[in-house]
């Protein structure tokens, strides 16, 4: 009875053996590159000088919240825990949570007796890069990733409702 239950005990301890050499718990994070995302076009709301006889010259500023969405693709052999990969990227960036906020200040100018809306483009800023094994660059690949980091912003134009 004794050597049945040292036999599977030995099993136990050879499965446990072979299922934390499978693993990794030790990745890194290699940025690559940056590149340009989605773009989104709005409107500010009026900017209202139809009260005055002055021309109206101030800078507006429109914030814009986003939320830092990782598209995370990690290989089959990777045994990682996405949740612990996602925070990493996240630490990487010095981002604390998953919202960023972008303020973008428009010129306005407006003529006397006038009321504008400024049309803007928001366009995304993505950073990409590797997951890879162990603590130092060159390790082997254990997936990809793309995190919107930050927003950029331009004025196309203003209409006049």
């Amino acid at each position: 009875m004794n050597k049945k239950w040292f036999a599977i005990g030995e099993i136990v301890c050879l499965v446990l053996l072979l299922v934390g050499c499978n693993g990794t718990n030790e990745f890194t994070v290699v940025d690559e590159r940056e590149v340009l995302g989605e773009v989104f076009v709005e409107q500010t709301g009026g900017v209202d000088n139809s009260q005055s006889d002055t021309r109206l010259v101030q800078d507006v500023a429109v914030r814009r919240e986003f939320r830092h969405r990782i598209n995370l693709e990690l290989l089959s052999n990777a045994n990682l825990d996405r949740g612990q990969v996602e925070d990493r990227i996240l630490a990487t960036y010095d981002l604390s949570d998953g919202v960023g906020e972008k303020i973008c200040i428009v010129p306005a100018d407006i003529p006397p007796r006038t009321r504008y809306q400024y049309d803007l483009e928001w366009t995304q800023v993505l950073r990409q890069g590797d997951i890879e094994e162990g603590n130092i660059r060159d390790g082997n690949l254990l997936g990809t990733y793309t995190i919107v980091t930050d927003l950029q912003c331009q004025t196309l134009g203003f209409t006049q409702p």
